[in-house]
This record gives C-alpha cells, structure tokens and sequence, in this order.
C-alpha cells in the first residue's frame, strides 16, 4: 500500500491506531472499490440495502432525510472524513435511513460486508473503532430522546433542530413551509414567522422561501 494511500486511510476514524502492517495484511484481502462523485450526484439512497461500509476521503456530503408524510427535510453538511451509517450494516434492517450527496466533488472507498466481517474485524483496533462509533450514534439518540420539551416557542425550535441531527454542530438546512413548521412547533403561523425573523435580523439563521439555513448549529444553541 502506497504511503500517500495509508495516510489518506489514518484520517478514517475507523482506520485510527491500525499499524503498518495490518494496512499490508489489508490491502492483502480486501478489494477496496474507490469513487469519485461529482457535484449534486448521490452517493446513496435512503431505503437502498447497506451491503457495505462507505468511508469518505475529500469532500463536502450532505445528509438529507424526509419526514414520513414528507412535509419536511432536513439537511447536515458533513466536511471531515466520515463513515456513512456503519450502524446499517448489521440488525434488523440493514438499509440507509437517509440519502448522501455530493455537495462538492466527493471522494470516497467502499469496502463489502464480507470483508468487513471476515478480515477487518480481526483487527482489534478496527473492531474497537467500530463498536465506538456505532455505541456513541446509539447513546447521542438516547440523550435526545429524554429531553424535556423547553417550554418556549424559540426552545422548541432549537430542538426539533437538535433533534434531528447527527452532530449538534456545522451547517443544517430545513425545507418547510411555515404552516408545517407551526404544526410540529404547536404555534400559530404569525409566532412562528415572528420568531424566525428575531433569529434571522439576530445572524443566527438565513430565511428564504421554504428554507431555514443555519450557518453554524453549535452557534445557535450557544446563544439560547
């Protein structure tokens, strides 16, 4: 394995505490299949079988997932290298919970179920940086799903934000009109569009037509 190539692996969280040698006994077994997506093109869908892992090298992705009567989506801006739902892989239904698109050109590697069970999870290293990843995804949900609902209107917005995401940091976009927003906020139209446009003259969001951007989620919940 070339040193340009196990470099690019080491910035893989899974890839992390791996020797030279296990990338040799690697690189040996496993029949790496690399990508190069452009621009706006998908990665994966959601609902699409997760028959492998999927590890991203270079590039902005973007997470998008749909509310089930598809009043909404909601979108997270993914800029570090990252390993796409590994926690599909396995259990009782291996399938990708949202899409992932190439926000700029996107460079990844795909590695195939069997091998990842077969040959990468006798590594110790590897598996212990599995088992992490998948562990921390289920105890992030956990925590979400025992918070108190805030009692006021701006609270209930910042976690219905929270909520949603993977990580409570980084760029998101919300697609929804006001009424649906006011629906799942349980407020009239008129408090909802007066609270946006409070955060909006306050920099901490971008409102345009059935689009929220939030530039920085982790700025946002600080100054609430």
């Amino acid at each position: 394995m070339s040193s340009h190539i196990f470099h690019r692996f080491v910035g893989n969280p899974l890839f992390q505490g791996l020797s030279v040698d296990d990338f040799e006994h690697i690189a040996e077994r496993v029949p790496f299949d690399f990508h190069t997506v452009a621009p706006g093109h998908t990665i994966v869908h959601a609902d699409d079988p997760c028959e492998g892992l999927i590890c991203t090298l270079s590039g902005t992705v973007c997470k998008e997932e749909v509310s089930d009567l598809r009043h909404y989506s909601f979108r997270e801006f993914i800029t570090t290298n990252t390993v796409i739902q590994p926690e599909r892989l396995f259990g009782l239904r291996p399938r990708y919970s949202a899409s992932f698109l190439a926000e700029t050109e996107v460079q990844y590697f795909s590695v195939p179920k069997r091998e990842v069970r077969d040959v990468l999870f006798t590594l110790t290293p590897f598996h212990l940086n599995y088992l992490n990843l998948i562990c921390t995804t289920q105890q992030l949900q956990d925590s979400r799903v025992w918070r108190s609902l805030p009692d006021s209107l701006e609270g209930r917005f910042l976690h219905f934000l929270y909520s949603r995401s993977s990580r409570p940091a980084g760029r998101k976009e919300l697609i929804i009109d006001m009424v649906a927003l006011a629906g799942e906020l349980t407020a009239t139209r008129l408090r909802v569009s007066q609270m946006l446009n409070d955060l909006n003259d306050r920099g901490l969001i971008e409102l345009r037509r059935r689009h929220i951007l939030i530039p920085s989620l982790e700025t946002l919940l600080q100054k609430n």
